[in-house]
């Protein structure tokens, strides 16, 4: 018996070495969240490398684990590898569509890039689903974004025109926040004399909160919250002239540009300028959310330009006074205004004033659309020109009245001075109703509203617009930016009615791959079963350009996945490999790892070889190259070629010594040598 054990024994302590081996990665694969909790305590201490291979330990086993991408992506953006760690956020949402934080994450790494249109978009779909904090933050983020504030009723804490403290110079529109401006803005409004400036300014000490914002100015010319504030302290110093500078150069601050107008308003009356003063109320009105805020303003505007003094309410009385005091002014000829038996829309109380104003807004538009009835649009438009953000701007008639504020607002986009643009299209839309340039500003509002994902706003223009006589061209783009915003509101059968009235590749667009894409779009999220794939190709088909063709080959990708018919998935994939130059990022180089992994999983091994061979070739990514490199290790070791197992092994641990997958390989290409070595006392 002796002799048996002492003959057998170094086959035997062999095989127990393997049994202990393969028992080891059993365990691996089932201590996942042992790992994740590991990777969130290296995360947590800045080992962000240890991090990043904990979580990749753990995809390696479940490629479908949405925390480890939620984690890697966490991870990266902590990095600033806002590009990947947006590929891991959109993988984590893919496997776990309800993981809020991924959608965060995303958003936050989107704003990072200063890609603003992804970033609201992504922050609107947070709002959607998110829980009560993550949609407060979302509206929060989308108002900083868009240049104007998103705010809660917690935020309305300053005083209206129905309190004592209307009378003060020290008035507070009726919003304000803690700046918190996006992470994409060329300025910093978190410095230390930004701050010293704004905590002189919560005191009150107007002098000296204007000393710091005059050295914040002096290391950031132009810092559009410097401007703000110390227009602020001008205005309640009585710097009037000066603060309206400052006021003008403010509109851009993130949170709180938007209130200049209210303080502009209040100038302007102080100096007697009616109409300025009404203007920028208007314009307050426009982009406050805060009820206090509009119910002040309201009354201000009525008592500027409609309602007789002596028939306010003793509180608008009283502010009144307070405003002629601040102003100075006591001439009785300058407090006329028209009375209500020449006015059809007088009013005496607060109340009235806004059933007065809405009323006006209805006899507003039912005197446009009949003067539309004698007013037949020409066929247009005569010009069209890009934008600096892309989009398309159409001048109807260059000759016509209007087009001279169309180059106005054309001029403001181009700065990017977005509300004062919005503001201009309104202004012409209202000045030359009926005419070609009204309904070429109607287009320009609504393409520019889709630019800054305002959709609410797109879908209550586009059918507004669509009550007059629209022609073609316009019809058709109207129709289309109508469905376009539908979907992002994942209102699918509003967006396929909308789209079914679109004729495609006509002046203003769509193209018919544009088309296509968005009924394809519709039909994936909407009816994924019922001919999705065949619309996707036709798109794919009628699409010119060949980066968004390929865009839309992943689309039809993801869709088959869906669908769970993995060899069509795998056919769209190669074509998109097939259809991209060498060295071209996504969706080319997710096409070519999809196809290696994919074929590693079907035990396709020459397959798997060629694409993460090609992998290596064409995208040299760093990120992924080593795990490429394990994986061609794995095959050969599959195989049974455990000598070209070794050297791929060898060419990892050589060029990416320290990684996580170069410390795996130490571990497989061990196993490879002693595999290789008894391959005969294996097979025995």
């Amino acid at each position: 018996m002796f002799s048996f054990l002492l003959y057998y024994y170094p086959m035997f302590s062999r095989f127990l070495i393997l049994v202990a081996f393969v028992a080891g990665f059993t365990f691996a694969q089932n201590s996942q969240s042992v790992r994740l909790k590991q990777a969130q305590d290296f995360a947590d201490r800045g080992k962000y490398k240890e991090a990043l291979d904990e979580y990749k330990a753990v995809l390696s086993a479940d490629k479908n684990n949405a925390e480890a991408y939620l984690g890697a992506g966490n991870v990266r953006f902590k990095m600033k590898d806002y590009k990947l760690a947006i590929d891991n956020f959109q993988l984590a949402q893919k496997y776990n569509p309800k993981l809020a934080k991924a959608i965060e994450g995303e958003a936050e790494a989107y704003e990072a890039l200063g890609q603003k249109d992804n970033a609201v978009a992504r922050w609107r779909a947070l709002s959607e689903v998110g829980a009560i904090e993550q949609k407060t933050k979302a509206i929060s983020r989308i108002g900083a974004l868009l240049g104007t504030t998103a705010t809660t009723a917690t935020t309305a804490t300053t005083t209206t025109a129905t309190t004592a403290a209307a009378a003060t110079a020290t008035q507070k529109p009726a919003v304000e926040q803690p700046p918190a401006p996006p992470s994409d803005s060329k300025y910093t409004y978190d410095s230390p004399e930004f701050k010293a400036g704004l905590a002189a300014h919560d005191k009150k000490q107007w002098a000296e909160s204007s000393k710091y914002w005059r050295e914040v100015l002096k290391k950031e010319p132009g810092n559009p919250g410097a401007y703000y504030y110390a227009g602020v302290c001008r205005f309640n110093m009585g710097e009037l002239d000066n603060a309206v500078i400052n006021f003008n150069k403010s509109f851009e601050y993130p949170e709180k540009g938007f209130n200049a107008n209210y303080y502009l308003g209040r100038i302007y009356e102080q100096k007697g300028d009616k109409a300025k003063a009404i203007s920028y109320y208007n314009k307050y009105m426009q982009l406050t959310s805060n009820a206090q805020g509009k119910a002040e303003v309201r009354v201000r505007i009525a008592r500027l330009g409609e309602v007789p003094a002596n028939a306010l309410t003793s509180t608008a009385s009283a502010t009144s006074a307070a405003s002629a005091a601040d102003s100075g002014s006591s001439s009785s000829a300058e407090q006329q205004t028209v009375s209500s038996s020449s006015n059809p829309y007088a009013c005496n109380s607060l109340e009235s004033c806004m059933k007065m104003e809405e009323k006006r807004k209805q006899d507003s538009v039912a005197a446009y659309l009949e003067s539309l009835k004698n007013k037949p649009l020409t066929i247009g438009p005569e010009k069209i020109t890009v934008t600096e953000y892309g989009g398309n701007f159409a001048f109807a008639s260059t000759t016509e009245v209007g087009s001279t504020d169309l180059q106005k607002a054309y001029g403001l986009i181009q700065k990017k001075s977005f509300q004062s643009a919005i503001d201009a299209l309104q202004t012409t839309r209202q000045k030359f109703p009926g005419t070609p340039n009204s309904m070429a500003a109607a287009y320009n509002l609504l393409v520019l509203y889709q630019y800054l994902e305002l959709h609410d706003k797109v879908i209550a223009l586009g059918n507004s617009v669509l009550q007059e006589p629209v022609p073609e061209p316009y019809k058709s783009a109207v129709f289309y930016m109508l469905a376009v915003s539908h979907v992002k509101k994942a209102e699918f059968q509003n967006g396929y009615n909308s789209l079914s009235n679109v004729v495609e590749d006509q002046k203003l667009g769509p193209t018919l791959g544009q088309k296509l894409a968005l009924e394809a779009e519709i039909a994936t999220q909407y009816k994924p079963d019922q001919g999705s794939p065949e619309i996707l190709k036709k798109a794919i088909e009628a699409e010119p350009s060949k980066a968004k063709r390929n865009e839309l080959r992943l689309k039809l990708a993801d869709l088959y996945s869906k669908l769970q018919d993995q060899p069509s998935a795998i056919q769209v994939y190669k074509d998109i490999v097939e259809d991209c130059p060498p060295g071209t990022a996504d969706p080319c180089r997710k096409a070519i790892y999809e196809l290696g992994d994919r074929s590693f999983l079907l035990q396709n091994w020459p397959m798997a070889l060629e694409y993460y061979n090609k992998a290596i070739e064409q995208h040299k990514d760093p990120a992924l190259v080593p795990w490429a490199l394990f994986q061609i290790g794995n095959i050969f070791r599959k195989q049974g070629n455990f000598k070209e197992a070794v050297r791929s092994y060898d060419r990892l641990i050589k060029e990416f010594s320290g990684t996580y997958w170069a410390d795996q390989a130490e571990l497989y290409k061990k196993d490879a040598i002693w595999q290789e070595r008894n391959q005969g006392v294996l097979k025995k």
